[in-house]
């Protein structure tokens, strides 16, 4: 058989190309058994719908937005890489932004974005809340918008992220089995998933009946991971390491975090993980090749890439009004690798 199209669907099946097309679309107009044999025909014969003839038809581009706090995170760039590759076997090319987590240069991109006619946009917004009104007018009015990673957000699509709370449940839980119960949390403050992890890590403090103390809580602010914040951090755990209240083991909750910590514990004579352990998110490869190699909490970006990719297309494809779909949220499995800063004599 030849490249399967609209027309050989509608000639197998004696079907009118325009009835095939409408189906593909989920339209309302055609009949649930209709659609049923469509679907089921285009999925036994691999039928990929071809992206240039859809956009010389309906006006729209092969661009998709993606918008993310930090190009040089390991982990958003680890998630780009693989949305790059994912799109171009679908014909869709990429224009990524980042916002260095300000809600303004969020809003240039997103703006931006728009003139640009994009068929569609996935985001890990700045903030919990930034842009809301923006990025509904946009999602309701001009292209779907599918929200990943810091997913405590107000807009009603779908989301695609982890259990963060779960995740640093599981990891603090880890520190307390090793016998370690004075635990300090490092966080970016502000960021968008912060508060689930915390709920996490202070649920797990409560599960074993260790009090939550607030100092043990560390915002760090900063608006890229590239910034020197290693003073800043290392002031923070002075002061403690004065006060004779240093924690013995740390939870990084972002990747930028996770890696500095360790520069700044040697810089203070402090050995890991015979004094403090440490355990954090990251998805750098070089965790391995720390000093000492760091145990990590490492996100499935394949996953979510691949995830977010499939419910955007999803969505341009549909012809439905979005407010009258029912989304759901998509909290995928992290993966705990433990090496020696948590391996505790």
């Amino acid at each position: 058989m030849g490249k399967v199209n609209i027309k050989s669907i509608a000639a197998a099946l004696n079907l009118s190309p325009a009835t095939v097309s409408r189906a593909l679309n989920d339209s309302h107009e055609v009949k649930a058994t209709t659609k049923e044999r469509v679907l089921a025909y285009a999925a036994k014969h691999h039928y990929r719908p071809n992206p240039f003839a859809k956009h010389l038809k309906t006006g729209k581009t092969n661009l998709i937005g993606v918008v993310i706090p930090f190009l040089s995170s390991p982990f958003f760039l680890e998630f780009i890489d693989e949305l790059y590759k994912l799109s171009l076997l679908q014909h869709y090319t990429l224009l990524p932004f980042q916002t260095q987590n300000n809600e303004r240069t969020e809003k240039e991109a997103l703006d931006f974005l728009i003139r640009q006619n994009v068929a569609g946009i996935i985001i890990s917004p700045a903030f919990e809340n930034s842009n809301t009104e923006l990025l509904k007018s946009i999602h309701y009015d001009h292209c779907p918008v599918i929200l990943f990673d810091r997913i405590q957000h107000d807009l009603n699509t779908y989301k695609i992220g982890i259990h963060n709370s779960l995740e640093t449940f599981k990891a603090t839980e880890e520190l307390i089995k090793k016998g370690r119960k004075r635990i300090a949390f490092l966080c970016g403050k502000d960021i968008g998933n912060a508060k689930d992890r915390i709920r996490g890590y202070k649920n797990a403090l409560h599960n074993y009946s260790i009090p939550f103390q607030k100092d043990y809580v560390i915002d760090a602010d900063y608006q890229d991971p590239t910034e020197n914040i290693d003073s800043e951090l290392k002031e923070i755990f002075q002061r403690l390491q004065t006060a004779d209240h240093m924690p013995n083991a740390i939870v990084g909750g972002t990747d930028t975090l996770s890696i500095k910590i360790l520069g700044v514990l040697a810089d203070l004579d402090l050995r890991v993980p015979d004094d403090v352990a440490v355990i954090g998110f990251t998805n750098t490869n070089l965790a391995n090749y720390l000093n000492p190699a760091l145990s990590t909490i490492r996100q499935p970006t394949q996953q979510m890439a691949q995830l977010a990719l499939d419910l955007l297309i999803r969505l341009m494809e549909k012809q439905q009004d979005r407010r009258e779909i029912q989304y759901d949220d998509f909290l995928l499995g992290a993966t705990t690798i433990y090496r020696k800063s948590t391996e505790i004599a």
